[in-house]
């Protein structure tokens, strides 16, 4: 368990890196709204305050969402078409090819009590407007928050419009910061009325406020104010003649002034990135010279300093951000001098050299940190494909960034997107014909993974055909290795033996360790799926020990197999410790199918041991981790036949009302606990196996009315109206149904609610 990798529970609220000052109001407000209305946006200029008050509000529902919170940052989504992409990553939903992501998070929100907050809404009006209909009209448990400069105008939207702050406010908000900028500074009777009027000057607007208060670094507050004053005074007219856009305008002009020149190229430059840099990043992108990368570190820091940048330290190097209104002016800054299409394409160039370096090596021991990277820079890899259909000629590099980001279409399953790029690049008619060659693979082998295995027979045969023609060798019998794998899981065992009969000379010759792995694989696969099951594992046993070194993504996958050559040979020991191994790594990178397969298979053995209890809920784990999509493992005819066998042993040895309410139990688990359950963590495998068997009987008739109101996503204050009763006691009720059960959270009472009714619904009764 120590070495899983967590990070990948994407979409989850961030955390509150400075104090919340005021605002009450406003979120009162938005909680007041939901009250009645299933959607809500905060409406507001760039810079007032709106993402910070739907954080804090999302957060104060929490208990109310059985199913959670999710947040998606929409600032880096320029194309509409990938903003199903972003919310399904935000839920962990795997991409299914042949799909749409949007009916794949339709499909999953449906029976969610969930709060979904999408962020920076204006560039994607129409797309959000659309996309906030859709979900509302189909997915009655679901609410929406968004933050946007402009209404969506959704019949059901409901509207706040964030103000600026007022004057006690404003004036706490720029001392608290001020303090931050300036340790000991602090508000008394010598520097009210200059803090006041800066505040009066700033109109309240707190993005103005902290771009002020971080001056008091360099600068005493009667300068700050006299500087500001100044600045107003120039632009003309009095302070009527300036509406609250324009003085957030006047202050960020004003940080822009006093930078250095350095600093302020450096931040016209910055704009061209979407989703964040590090500063190997800045230097290869922003520098021109050699010269100017030694300095690029020292004006990073500056603005930084500044607020224009904010580092965020995580995994690895510390990356760098800046709001979406501030990247705003330093692209306009760049437009201005000239310089923007020289500096995106020095942002796709190094797109390029990133995707290709990380390409050539994700095979490897640095497979998980080369695929979390990739998920990190989505966003750039996005904006510079974009922009390389975008300009004539600049196609072709395009093309091959897709045909490099095999990291993210295949090690993340993002597999919808995959093949989306590779469609659109292909249709370019442009790049390098092995890179147009590699796309065909991508695209097959994302709908192989996506659980289509006869639709990927003939991409996979014209991938074979280009590469061969090119005089890839490596790649043409890689090809034809997987279409051996897409034969098969198609169940065309005839078909599978003719190609893996074919291949076997060919990888023997080139003696490449993927490509042998790979052959081992299928041909172990093929053995046991005939009843030779000794000899399955022991081919499928070679095939691991000739994988890359540290390589994770394909070996787990041959660990699943392994596993479940184990299972047919009737050693299911050996197969817990094997598919749990594979489990352990898949979930590092994350990959979202192997993790749904590998517990899946995991079911399978507590089931032949006799763990019956286990099975059901570990049913339910497996269904919960695909959340709605097709593991690829489950298209194959006998692995899905073996799956119902020993699903029906479970079900008769539990009756069908137990195992459904078990497997309800697993459905209704985090992530972290599916997973920790999974692994077989004794102290949490035990106390969630203790929590699956607890019922309703313990709690009095009032109590189960309160716990079926948690049920249906309902507050504490909606129970007591619903009830009518106080919320006081209604708080009471929910305390106690927590400590009689044993619980930790509403989603729990929310899942034990829901297997009960499962439990009922079988039973054709109440229980």
């Amino acid at each position: 368990m120590a070495e899983t990798v967590w990070a990948w529970q994407r979409g989850e609220l961030p955390s509150e890196m400075t104090s919340f000052i005021g605002r009450e109001s406003e979120v009162n407000g938005v909680l007041a709204l939901f009250g009645a209305a299933r959607m809500v946006t905060l409406l507001g200029p760039g810079g007032v305050g709106k993402t910070r008050i739907a954080v804090r509000a999302a957060a104060s529902m929490a208990s109310q969402f059985r199913d959670g919170i999710r947040m998606v940052e929409l600032a880096g989504v320029r194309d509409g078409e990938l903003l199903p992409h972003a919310v399904g990553a935000a839920f962990g939903l795997p991409e299914v090819p042949g799909r749409s992501p949007l009916d794949t998070v339709v499909e999953f929100l449906r029976e969610e009590q969930s709060l979904l907050v999408l962020d920076t809404c204006e560039h994607l009006v129409d797309v959000c407007a659309l996309f906030a209909e859709i979900l509302l009209t189909s997915c009655p448990g679901l609410r929406l928050l968004l933050t946007s400069r402009q209404a969506l105008d959704v019949p059901a939207e409901h509207t706040l419009t964030v103000a600026p702050l007022e004057q006690d406010e404003a004036v706490r908000l720029f001392v608290d910061r001020a303090a931050a900028a300036r340790p000991g500074f602090a508000l008394d009777g010598s520097n009210r009325e200059q803090v006041a009027a800066v505040c009066r000057r700033l109109d309240g607007i707190p993005l103005a406020l902290e771009l002020a208060a971080v001056r008091l670094r360099a600068l005493p507050l009667e300068q700050v104010l006299r500087r500001l004053e100044d600045r107003f005074r120039g632009l003309g007219g009095g302070r009527s003649t300036h509406p609250r856009h324009q003085t957030l305008r006047t202050a960020i002009d004003w940080s822009h002034d006093l930078c250095t020149p350095e600093e302020r190229a450096l931040w016209a430059r910055l704009s061209v990135f979407a989703g964040g840099f590090d500063v190997d990043a800045a230097e290869q992108v922003c520098a021109e010279t050699d010269a100017e990368a030694i300095d690029i570190v020292d004006h990073l820091i500056g603005l930084v300093d500044k607020s224009i940048v904010v580092r965020r330290e995580g995994e690895g190097d510390d990356r760098y951000t800046m709001l979406d209104t501030i990247r705003e002016y330093g692209g306009e800054r760049l437009a201005a001098s000239g310089e923007s299409q020289v500096f995106a394409r020095r942002h796709r160039d190094r797109c390029l050299r990133l995707a290709r370096e990380g390409s050539a090596v994700w095979y490897g021991p640095a497979q998980v940190e080369w695929t979390h990277r990739f998920e990190r820079e989505i966003d750039n890899f996005r904006t510079a494909m974009e922009w390389s259909l975008s300009v004539p000629g600049a196609e072709a590099d395009g093309v091959a960034i897709a045909a490099s980001l095999e990291g993210l279409w295949f090690g993340r399953g993002m597999v919808a997107e995959g093949i989306r790029w590779c469609d659109r690049m292909l249709a370019a008619g442009a790049g390098d014909p092995l890179d147009r060659a590699r796309l065909r693979f991508q695209r097959a082998t994302c709908t192989i993974i996506g659980g289509d295995p006869r639709g990927a027979v003939d991409e996979y045969i014209r991938a074979a055909e280009e590469h061969e023609r090119l005089g890839d060798r490596t790649r043409w019998i890689m090809c034809l290795v997987h279409l051996g794998t897409a034969y098969l899981l198609a169940g065309d065992e005839e078909n599978a033996q003719r190609i893996n009969d074919l291949n076997g000379p060919l990888v023997a010759e080139l003696a490449n360790p993927l490509l042998l792995s790979r052959h081992f694989r299928n041909t172990g696969l093929l053995a046991a799926r005939q009843g030779d099951s000794a000899t399955g594992e022991a081919l499928l046993l070679r095939g691991l020990e000739v994988s890359p070194p540290g390589e994770v993504w394909a070996a787990s996958l041959t660990r699943s197999l392994l596993a479940i050559a184990q299972i047919m040979a009737g050693d299911v020991d050996s197969a817990q410790t094997t598919i749990q191994e594979a489990l352990r790594n898949s979930s590092r990178l994350p990959d979202m199918f192997g993790v749904g397969n590998q517990t899946m298979v995991l079911g399978w053995v507590a089931t032949a041991q006799g763990r019956f209890e286990e099975a059901a809920v570990l049913a339910g784990c497996a269904q919960s981790v695909r959340r709605g999509g097709v593991a690829h493992m489950a298209g194959d005819p006998k692995l899905l036949a073996m799956d119902a066998a020993f699903r029906r042993k479970a079900v008769e040895a539990l009756g069908e009302r137990e195992f459904a309410r078990l497997r309800a139990v697993g459905e209704g688990m985090e992530l972290r606990q599916a997973l920790a359950f999974a692994l077989g963590d004794p102290p949490v495998a035990a106390d969630l196996v203790d929590a699956a068997v607890r019922t309703l009987a313990a709690l009095t008739r009032r109590e189960r009315e309160v716990a079926a109101l948690v049920h249906q996503g309902l507050s504490n204050r909606e129970i007591a109206e619903k009830l009518v009763i106080s919320k006081r006691t209604a708080d009471a009720h929910v305390e106690h149904i927590l400590a009689k059960l044993g619980f930790g959270s509403r989603g729990e009472i929310a899942a034990l609610v829901r297997a009960e009714n499962a439990r009922a619904e079988l039973s054709g009764g109440p229980t």
